[in-house]
Parts: C-alpha cells; sequence; structure tokens
C-alpha cells in the first residue's frame, strides 16, 4: 500500500504497476486533463455493466486515505467479477498540486469542493466534463477528514463518516438522495462493528457550490466518503481498508432493493451525527501560575523531504468544546510528568517526559 503521503511521481509509478495488473494500459493513455502546474489528470474506465458509477479522490491535496482504498480495489482478484455489471469510472486524484504539496487547496489556493458552479479551476472543468460525458448513475465523493470529529457527547472519535448530500436547501427527500441514503445504510449495517469508534453523518446544510450538493441537484445519487481518524492511526493505514470495504459494499448495493422510503431515513438518520469534539492530544489539569488548566494540541501536518511530519501545536486552553482527545494525559494521576512542557513562541509544544514530540510517518 502506498504511505499516507507520497509525490505525485511516486503515485504515478504505483499506479502504472496496478494498471499492467489489469489491462496493460499506460498512464499517457488515461490522461483526462492538466492542473494548474500541467500535472496529468487521469481517468480510468473498467468494467462494462448498465450501472455506471464515477468515483473520484483526493480533490483536496491532503486527503490521500480514499485514494489508496481505490488503489486497493484495483489490486483486488475478483475485480472483473465485482464490475460484471457495472462500468467503474475513476479519477484517482483530481488534485495533482495539492497532494504533491500535501495542501487542501490547488495551486491556485482554490478549494476544488467550493468551485461546482464557478468552475474557475481546470481541475473543476475535468470533473465536470466527466460528468457530463460519462452520465453517471451514481457518484461516490471521496475524501479524508481531520482528527477532530466525534460523537455528540465527545465519547468515541468517528473513524469513517458519509453523507447523503442535500440536492436543494430545503433538504428535500428526492428519489437519488433515497438511493444515497440506501448505500450508505448498507456500509453502515455491513462495518459499523468493525470500526474503532463509530461511523458518523455530516451535516445535510446545502451548498450548491459543494461538487456533492450540485451533483444531488441534478438529481444524481451523490454518496460522500469520509475516511477519518480513532487513536494512533496517524499512518490511516486502518482506515483506508475500511474505506476500501466500504467501496465493495457500495458497488454491491447498487444494485441492491431499498425498503419503504420511511425505512430508509429513519436508518440513515440513526447514524450518529458529528462534532467537533477531539484533539489529537488532551492534558487535564495542568497546574500553571493561574491555576489548573486544560491544553488542547492538534498536530499540524508539513511535508519535508518527501516525509510527512506531525507537529504539536497548542490550540487553545480551557477550551469548552473540546471533550475527549485520540491521547488523553491527566497530570493530576500521572507520576511520569517532569514539569518539562515547553510552548513555542509560535505554539509548538513539547515535553520529553509526556512523548509530546514531533514525529514523522
Amino acid at each position: 500500500m502506498l504511505p499516507r503521503y507520497y509525490s505525485y511521481i511516486q503515485f504515478e509509478d504505483y499506479f502504472q504497476k496496478i494498471l499492467n495488473t489489469l489491462d496493460g494500459s499506460v498512464l499517457k493513455d488515461l490522461v483526462i486533463g492538466e492542473s494548474v502546474l500541467k500535472r496529468s489528470i487521469y481517468g480510468l474506465k473498467i468494467g462494462s455493466g448498465k450501472v455506471k458509477v464515477l468515483a473520484w479522490s483526493q480533490m483536496h491535496g491532503n486527503e490521500s486515505s480514499t485514494t489508496r482504498a481505490i488503489c486497493e480495489l484495483l489490486r483486488r482478484s475478483d475485480l472483473e467479477h465485482m464490475l460484471e455489471n457495472i462500468e467503474l469510472y475513476i479519477i484517482p486524484i483530481l488534485n495533482p498540486d495539492g497532494a504533491d504539496n500535501w495542501t487542501r487547496v490547488n495551486a491556485n489556493n482554490v478549494d476544488l469542493n467550493r468551485d461546482a458552479v464557478l468552475l474557475s479551476q481546470p481541475e473543476s472543468i475535468v470533473l465536470r466534463k466527466v460528468f457530463d460525458d460519462f452520465q453517471p448513475h451514481y457518484c461516490f465523493n471521496l475524501h479524508g477528514q481531520r482528527s477532530i470529529y466525534g460523537s455528540k457527547n465527545g465519547s468515541i472519535p468517528a473513524q469513517l463518516s458519509f453523507l447523503a448530500p442535500a440536492g436543494d436547501k430545503n433538504k428535500n427527500l428526492s428519489a437519488a438522495r433515497i438511493k444515497a441514503m440506501h448505500v450508505i445504510n448498507s456500509i453502515n449495517t455491513d462495518l459499523n462493528h468493525h470500526v474503532n469508534g463509530i461511523i458518523g453523518r455530516y451535516n445535510d446544510d446545502f451548498n450548491i457550490n459543494c461538487v456533492g450538493d450540485f451533483m444531488m441537484s441534478n438529481l444524481v445519487p451523490t454518496v460522500l466518503f469520509e475516511a477519518g481518524h480513532s487513536g494512533d492511526d496517524y499512518s490511516r493505514d486502518e482506515v483506508s481498508i475500511l474505506v476500501y470495504k466500504a467501496l465493495q459494499i457500495a458497488l454491491k448495493s447498487v444494485f441492491t432493493s431499498h425498503l419503504l422510503k420511511v425505512a430508509v431515513v429513519n436508518a440513515y438518520e440513526s447514524i450518529p451525527e458529528m462534532s467537533k469534539a477531539y484533539v489529537d492530544i488532551w492534558i487535564k489539569n495542568y497546574k500553571s501560575p493561574a491555576g489548573l488548566k486544560h491544553l488542547c494540541i492538534q498536530f499540524h501536518e508539513q511535508v519535508q523531504d518527501g516525509k510527512l511530519y506531525f507537529i504539536p501545536i497548542l490550540i487553545g486552553v480551557n477550551r469548552e468544546d473540546v471533550l475527549n482527545g485520540h491521547r488523553v494525559i491527566d497530570l493530576s494521576d500521572d507520576d511520569s510528568f517532569k514539569n518539562d512542557l515547553i510552548v513555542e513562541d509560535n505554539f509548538e509544544i513539547y515535553s520529553e517526559s509526556l512523548n509530546i514530540t514531533i514525529f514523522a510517518n
């Protein structure tokens, strides 16, 4: 499997090896457009079934887990059998420049997931052209979420999350939206007991500038996948495999009949809604001159010399919205702390005794 961060050249080499095991295609035959910095954007069409599914990943360059999951899907020995009734169109990385630089935005500093209507960026135009020409029956919009999401009460992190986007400001339950909910319900049923945390549900406020909302407004069932975080899975290896399994389930579910509309909606709405309740490290009961404090630490991700580094940053003190951490340190009963907490001017925070330091992935 690819590591969490890979250069675009690394991705191209890896993807070519996968193509060699499929049908011997070469990347140059798969170019469907170019990024701002003239990197090739690839599109792969496989299968010849009647149901057409369009899946794209890494429109946010620093969200690689779903691209890795797609690669795992393509490496399956029974891929041909899985797709015998499906025509699958995959754009493995829509934002090559962001992927190479590990940024959410593209090289023009634009969030491609807010460019569905304006189409101001070459990458957005590529996706729209594929959407218009391919005319999919389903769309899978593949993303990765930050490590801040968990249940409303903060008791458990969200390792996977999904959304059947609204297609209008009234959030009407169109036939397309019910189909998307059915796909998500199928994933939730099959994977719910395999996640290290919860499968969460995103807020469905409508924004026509978001790609998923735009596609749903065109009555194409669209499912937003979000690869989340739990525990020490900063490599996102564990969640990448979960997304791979979710894709398998989703591709099967487009053929299964769903129950009555009300049953589909009830099942979908039973998936817990998330909140931004988590930090990476939560230090409780730190004794400062001003009294006891709870310190909130989040890792800033930065690529340097081809490696992804996680830098601990103090993002708040005694924040009421923070309910938990992927690592919780209660200094009221921690004898290992040597009072060696250092906060730099740029809010980087370190402690040798608590093992709070920069690490690479």
